[in-house]
């Protein structure tokens, strides 16, 4: 939490420095399905993870802007987006789809929030009376998040798109809007100008003017002489750029602590990384993809292409800066650093390190770095020519499970890299060469490559440290799951999904096929967990509880451990139909472990957490009287596993 306020803090520096004053982020999203093509913008499947990683982002951001959370609500499917209906239930929308941005609104006071492009039961976002002023807006004594902000629409979300309306549905849309509770159409006024907000309920329309300037004087945006920001930027344009050597080192802490090493060495395989004195000739390789866009730019480093390609991507040398949508990046191409130029860099002077295109380029070294993934043609938001941006398989793009077995047919010391937004099928896990290891890198960003080289050979005590905030399902298993209903009435999000939704499987007899559970990442340190302690004590409905853990570091590596906490909820009352998961995640802590020794991690456990929505749109939220089981480990299932539980005795009210 502490790294991602720092992000928060370091775009919201370079925001006012680039003189904008307001920041459409964090992306508060749930990755309900990995196909979903703006994975890479969210933060993972669980609402507690994502509410928690938001509000942190966004206290730091507003420290110099404003934020604007996105996109309220159920916003995860690409293609035709704008007409997509999301249908559930109530506690589904309360729990689900609705926790993140209450969390985010009550622990990070954001002070904008964006209404999402799609339907939800029925009604556009923008116009969507009961989502934004009775739940988002609503009194927290009435069950609503009492939102002191302002609502914006996405970009042309209003009905209509981006085709100017007739007169006579201008006003009905705005009316329509204006009473649901959006403040400000974007990006133009197609449907909110002064004839129709004139016809318009002026005391909702005066209420959505004084949120507006509330945020305004809130952060000191009001007149051209006070600045661009609640506290003057650090940095300064250069150009159409900004150039921060703080916010480049802090962009390659960024990979090291957010890269998982997912497998290193199968079978009864040592481990492959750390790269040993043995790897003397290393071979960094990887296909070339070409892709085109549909309306956007692709990336300034495709020197002399048009403006949406196609453009060719090489994953070998270039950085991978994912997406060409809204969050797109243009690094610096002589500040950024790609795979090959890292490793080179990180590698000392008795080692060579060379690039190429195809495996038989690696036929001279002693070990292979093999780079894998997507290209912003492949996922992203709405723009890539396939899938609307969505993705229909945990495939990698045609070629490329060819190009890594042709790789592990050569018999050397390999290391899988993947460059991709979501979770990814790994049939190289089977291979006869066991001496592999696979690193899930997600986009590093522009000195990912920087951070990948110092992990390889943990350089400086480098160490992976990242978790998989997905459930990592076979395909077989996440083709049970579907991701876009065939149904024109819209497709149903229920409330189970990831692991809540393996868990309830496994829970009524089932055996889920997982590769790897929520929260898996391994490191080259080994951590052992005991002695988990619940204080013992009387609390309120709005109390916070420490519980602790302690936690073992039996190798002889400087290392980082993540520990996760998750509570197992009692019975249901007797007449409560609504749903109850097996476990949810409501704490986590990462430590640092010095080799040898022992650290107690504090996982604080806030009771609030444990409420449940139950009844309709006029309905409550209460806390279950019973026995809570308190879970602690490494992952989902370890957790499951472990001896560190615990109980919590609740009696409400």
């Amino acid at each position: 939490l502490d790294l991602e306020k720092r992000v928060g803090e370091a775009i919201g520096d370079e925001t006012a420095a680039s003189l904008n004053n307001i920041l459409l982020a964090p992306n508060v999203d749930i990755i309900r399905h990995p196909y979903w093509g703006r994975t890479q913008e969210a933060y993972g499947e669980d609402t507690y993870q994502i509410g928690r990683m938001a509000t942190a982002f966004t206290v730091g951001l507003q420290e110099y802007v404003t934020g604007c959370a996105a996109h309220f609500a159920a916003d995860n499917i690409e293609k035709n987006r704008s007409s997509q209906d999301a249908l559930m239930n109530e506690q589904t929308l309360r729990e689900i789809y609705g926790r993140p941005f209450e969390m985010i609104v009550q622990d990070g006071g954001v002070g904008c929030v964006m209404a999402a492009y799609n339907k939800v039961n029925g009604l556009k976002s923008t116009q969507n009376q009961h989502l934004l002023r009775d739940i988002l807006k609503g009194p927290v004594s009435a069950g609503g998040f009492g939102f002191q902000g302002f609502v914006v629409s996405d970009w042309w979300a209003m009905p209509g798109d981006q085709t100017v309306p007739p007169p006579s549905d201008a006003q009905r849309l705005t009316t329509e809007a204006v009473n649901a509770g959006l403040d400000v159409e974007m990006p133009w006024t197609l449907h909110y100008d002064t004839t129709t907000l004139g016809k318009t309920d002026q005391a909702l329309v005066e209420d959505a003017a004084r949120r507006v300037l509330t945020q305004k004087f809130r952060f000191k945006t009001v007149r051209t002489t006070d600045g661009w920001s609640v506290k003057p930027p650090v940095s300064t344009m250069i150009g159409h750029s900004i150039d921060s050597a703080d916010h480049q080192a802090l962009a390659e802490e960024i990979a090291i602590h957010s890269a998982v090493l997912v497998q290193n060495g199968t079978g009864d395989a040592p481990p492959v990384l750390p790269l040993k004195d043995t790897a003397k000739n290393i071979a960094v390789i990887g296909p070339e993809e070409t892709f085109s866009l549909v309306s956007s730019s692709v990336p300034k480093s495709c020197v002399g292409t048009p403006q949406r390609g196609p453009c060719t991507y090489h994953f070998a040398t270039d950085p991978a800066l994912g997406d060409r949508g809204s969050a797109r990046v243009n690094g610096d191409p002589e500040k950024s650093i790609g795979p090959f130029k890292g490793i080179q860099d990180a590698a000392d002077s008795s080692r060579t390190v060379t690039n190429g295109n195809s495996p038989t380029a690696a036929a001279g070294a002693d070990t292979i770095v093999v780079v894998v993934g997507y290209t912003p043609g492949d996922e992203g938001e709405e723009y890539p020519v396939n899938e609307g941006g969505d993705r229909h398989t945990l495939d990698l793009p045609p070629g490329q499970n060819d190009f890594v077995t042709a790789t592990l047919d050569l018999m050397k010391p390999t290391i899988i890299v993947i460059e991709s937004g979501s979770i990814v099928n790994l049939p190289w896990l089977k291979h006869a060469n066991k001496n592999q290891a696979t690193v899930w890198a997600g986009y590093g960003g522009m000195r990912g490559g920087s951070a990948l080289g110092k992990l390889l050979f943990a350089v400086n005590g480098a160490n992976f440290s990242g978790k998989v905030p997905l459930a990592w399902p076979t395909q077989a298993e996440l083709d049970q799951a579907a991701f876009k209903d065939n149904d024109p009435a819209g497709t149903r999000m229920g409330y189970f999904f990831g692991y809540r939704e393996y868990d309830r499987r496994k829970a009524a007899g089932a055996t889920p096929n997982l590769v790897f559970p929520f929260g898996h990442g391994l490191s080259y340190s080994h951590f052992d967990y005991s002695n988990l302690v619940l204080p013992c004590q009387t609390v309120t409905k709005e109390a916070i509880i420490d519980v602790t853990v302690d936690i073992q570091n039996t190798s002889a590596v400087d290392g980082d451990e993540v520990a996760l906490l998750f509570v197992k909820p009692p019975a249901k009352p007797a007449g409560v139909t609504a749903d109850r998961p097996v476990k949810e995640l409501k704490s986590f802590a990462r430590v640092s472990v010095p080799a040898g020794q022992k650290v107690t991690a504090q996982l604080p456990l806030r009771i609030r957490d444990l409420r449940r929505w139950e009844g309709g749109a006029n309905g409550t939220w209460r806390i279950d009287s019973g026995v809570y089981t308190i879970l602690v480990g490494k992952n989902a299932d370890d957790a499951e596993d472990s001896s560190t539980a615990g109980t919590l005795t609740v009696q409400a009210d």
